[in-house]
C-alpha cells in the first residue's frame, strides 16, 4: 500500500507544480522535480521536529525507506521516457549528427574527469579512489532529463537535439568504461586490464551498432508486421516486450537500461500508427515522467555541513566541465557557437547513474557523508539548471538535422 501512496504523492504534486511552472512558463521537469524536494526533504525537515527519528512518518519520508518500495517503478520510469524520445527519434537524422555528437562526447567526459578528479585530490586533499568517483560523478550526462526537456520544447529533431542524444548515447558507454575500472579498484581487483576495457566497450558497440541496423532495415518490413500483428493488443504486448527485451539486452552488454530503451524505441518508432504513439505518449508523460522527476528531486538529502567548499568546488567541476568540454567539442564538429553552448547547456544534465555511483561511493566508505551530499547537490542544481538554461535557449535552436 505504502508504494501506491508514494506514486499519488509524488506524481499528484508533480503534476500540479509542472503545470504552474508551464503557466509562469517554465519547463515543466522544473515543477517537477520541487514537487519532489517539498515531499521528500521539505516534509523530512518539518518531521524532524514533530516526530521522534524512529517514528513512521519519519522513516516514510526517508529516501533510503522509499527507494527499498519505489525503485523498480522509477527504474521502469527511466525507460519509458527513453523509450518514447527513440520514438520521436528520426534514425536518418541521428546518423547525419554522428560526427557532431561523437566530439561532443569526447569533451564532455573528458574535460569535467579532469576537473572532477583535480577538485578531489588537489583541492580537497581526498584519497585517489575517492578524487576518482568525483572525477566519474561529474562527467556522466543523465539523458532522460536532457531528452524529455528537448522534447517537451519541441526541439528533438533539429541538430542540437540530435547531437544531445548521440553524444549522451557515447557518453555513457565512456561513463560505463570509467566507472567499470573505478568499482574494479575500490573492490582491490585486478580484472580492470586493457583487455577486459576492450571487450566491454566492444560488446556495447555491438550491441548499438546491431540496433541501429535492426532499425534501419526493419523499416522494409513496416507493411509485414502489420499484416500480422492486426489486434491493438498483440501490438501493444509485442512493443512493450520488445522494450523490455532490449533493456535486458542493453545491461548485460554492460551499458544502463535507458539506452537499450532507446534502441527499441528507435527501432519500433516506424511500426507505430500516430494513434498508438500518442496513447504511449499519454501514459508516459502523463505518468512515468512526472514520477521520474519528482523522484529525481524526493532523492536530495539536506545536509548544513555540505554547504561550504566541496559543494562550490564539485558544482564548479560539474558546470564548467561539461559545459565547456561539450559544448568546445560540439564547436569543433562544425555547430554554431550559440548551438554548440546549448549542448553544452543540454548535456550538463544529471541526477541518474552519478546518484548510483555516489551511495557506491559512501556505502564501500570511499567518500564520507559530506562529500556524498554535495556530489547529490550537484546533480538537483544541474538536474533543475538544466531545463531552464535550454529554455532560454529554446529559441535559438531551430536548425533542423538534414536526414
Amino acid at each position: 500500500m505504502e508504494t501506491f501512496v508514494y506514486i499519488f504523492l509524488l506524481v499528484g504534486l508533480a503534476v500540479f507544480l509542472g503545470r504552474l511552472a508551464k503557466k509562469i512558463k517554465q519547463p515543466q521537469i522544473v515543477g517537477e522535480i520541487l514537487g519532489g524536494i517539498i515531499i521528500g526533504p521539505l516534509f523530512a525537515f518539518i518531521a524532524t521536529f514533530l516526530f521522534h527519528e524512529g517514528h513512521r512518518i519519519y522513516l516514510f519520508l526517508s529516501t533510503e525507506y522509499a527507494s527499498t518500495k519505489l525503485s523498480s517503478i522509477v527504474e521502469l520510469a527511466g525507460i519509458m521516457i527513453m523509450f518514447g524520445a527513440g520514438l520521436e527519434t528520426d534514425l536518418s537524422a541521428l546518423f547525419s549528427s554522428a560526427k557532431h555528437g561523437l566530439l561532443t562526447a569526447i569533451g564532455g567526459v573528458i574535460l569535467p574527469f579532469s576537473l572532477g578528479f583535480l577538485v578531489g585530490k588537489h583541492f580537497l586533499n581526498l584519497e585517489l579512489l575517492a578524487s576518482l568517483f568525483i572525477g566519474a560523478a561529474v562527467s556522466i550526462t543523465a539523458v532522460a532529463l536532457s531528452v524529455a526537456t528537448l522534447i517537451q520544447l519541441k526541439k528533438l529533431s533539429t541538430k542540437v537535439g540530435m547531437t544531445i542524444i548521440v553524444a549522451a548515447v557515447l557518453d555513457d558507454i565512456i561513463g560505463v568504461m570509467i566507472l567499470s575500472v573505478i568499482m574494479n579498484m575500490s573492490r582491490g581487483e585486478a580484472s580492470f586490464s586493457i583487455r577486459h576495457i576492450f571487450i566491454m566497450v566492444l560488446v556495447a558497440a555491438i550491441f548499438v551498432i546491431f540496433s541501429v541496423l535492426l532499425g534501419h532495415f526493419g523499416k522494409k518490413l513496416r507493411k509485414y508486421f502489420r499484416l500480422i500483428m492486426k489486434s491493438p493488443q498483440e501490438r501493444f504486448s509485442f512493443f512493450i516486450l520488445f522494450l523490455l527485451l532490449f533493456s535486458i539486452i542493453s545491461h548485460f552488454a554492460g551499458l544502463h537500461l535507458v539506452i537499450g530503451a532507446f534502441l527499441a524505441g528507435l527501432i519500433l518508432g516506424p511500426f507505430l500508427k500516430l494513434s498508438e504513439k500518442q496513447n504511449l505518449g499519454n501514459w508516459i508523460w502523463g505518468l512515468f515522467a512526472p514520477l521520474f522527476f519528482a523522484w529525481v528531486g524526493f532523492s536530495v538529502q539536506f545536509s548544513l555541513s555540505a554547504f561550504g567548499m566541496p559543494l562550490l568546488l564539485i558544482v564548479a567541476a560539474a558546470f564548467i566541465g561539461k559545459i565547456l568540454g561539450a559544448g568546445g567539442g560540439a564547436l569543433l564538429s562544425g555547430l554554431k557557437p550559440v548551438e554548440s553552448l546549448t549542448v553544452g547547456f543540454g548535456m550538463n544534465g544529471r541526477a541518474a547513474v552519478e546518484l548510483i555511483i555516489a551511495a557506491i561511493a559512501l556505502k564501500s566508505g570511499v567518500v564520507n557523508r559530506d562529500i556524498f551530499t554535495a556530489v547529490v547537490f550537484m546533480a538537483i542544481l544541474s538536474a533543475i539548471s538544466t531545463p531552464l538554461l535550454m529554455k532560454l535557449m529554446a529559441n535559438k535552436i531551430t536548425t533542423p538535422v538534414k536526414g
